[in-house]
């Protein structure tokens, strides 16, 4: 196991220099920049200056060792649309409303499809079955900021009761919850219907029935378990990618999060923050995948790391 885990991180090292190699290059190979005229009105003489002053005047190698120098020691340089504190500053603060309602989705989407998907796999075929299969599928096929928009529409315009944007309050989080909730509910209704059915029709299933255990101890101490793995792949990396902000509803909600200021740092052309935003995207993906593979052996001892017996 520990030369396995030695192994991912190697490959988590290779990915994430592959990563920074390629996201340096595509920024810069976008026409403009962020003292360009057409979007900082500046005279070639003060925008010559400011090019020289943060290192943009030298070649993409130099800039890229300079960058990947200061990243190794955890200085990610300062975004040019708030020189007043470091990248790290600014995404400590924006990763607070990220966090909670990305978080807060999860942790109420992840447990409300876990049990449609058992009601749905212990009802299948019936009217429970097809409903929670028709509310999956919405929920997958159907684009995060129409549902904003729908839930904008109906509890803030129609009904009034909630108000549509903003952060500082926590009646405004309501709806930017249900908003982040609704790809986990679909998500998990799915896979565990799926497993579900195919633990249950195994033949551990008909022996434990056929000793007398109730129906619910079967299902949620041995069915469900076995059924986990699929959950665990699905979690950690939806995880990352609902607490590190979704553009989408961040953008239809007016939240001040990460995902707000990655569209920003696109738009301005601003360097360091958006390599930062992708290379802590890229860094957190890989480890929560080393992490699921981790659990994966703890929750079914008969894995085994590379196929050993």
């Amino acid at each position: 196991m520990l030369l396995y885990i030695f192994r991912r991180l190697l490959s988590v090292a290779v990915t994430f220099f592959i990563v920074s190699v390629i996201i340096f290059l595509m920024m810069h190979s976008v026409p403009g920049g962020p003292f360009d005229a057409n979007e900082i009105p500046v005279s070639e003489a003060v925008r010559q200056q400011l090019m020289a002053q943060l290192g943009l005047d030298q070649p993409l190698y130099v800039q890229y060792f300079k960058y990947m120098w200061g990243v190794l020691h955890f200085d990610f340089g300062v975004p040019y649309q708030s020189p007043g504190e470091t990248v790290l500053q600014l995404l400590s603060r924006a990763w607070v409303p990220s966090l909670i309602l990305g978080g807060a989705g999860v942790a109420l989407g992840a447990p409300l499809g876990i049990l449609l998907g058992i009601a749905a796999a212990l009802n299948r075929n019936t009217w429970i079955d097809y409903l929670a299969s028709a509310f999956s599928t919405i929920g997958l096929t159907v684009p995060v900021f129409v549902i904003s928009m729908v839930l904008i529409l109906v509890f803030a315009v129609w009904l009034d009761w909630l108000p549509a944007s903003g952060w500082p309050t926590p009646d405004r989080w309501i709806l930017p919850i249900i908003a982040y909730a609704a790809i986990p509910v679909a998500t998990y209704a799915r896979y565990t219907r799926s497993a579900m059915l195919d633990t249950l029709s195994r033949p551990f299933v008909t022996v434990l029935r056929a000793k007398g255990l109730s129906e619910r101890r079967i299902v949620f101490q041995h069915v469900l378990r076995n059924s986990a793995i699929p959950l665990v792949t699905v979690f950690l990396p939806m995880f990352i990618g609902t607490a590190t902000g979704s553009i989408f509803v961040e953008a239809m909600f007016r939240i001040p999060g990460l995902g707000a200021y990655f569209v920003s740092s696109i738009e301005l052309r601003d360097y360091p923050l958006e390599m930062a935003l992708m290379l802590m995207i890229t860094f957190m993906y890989c480890i929560a995948y080393l992490l699921s593979d981790i659990v994966y052996a703890l929750i079914n001892p008969r894995i085994r790391v590379g196929g050993s017996e």
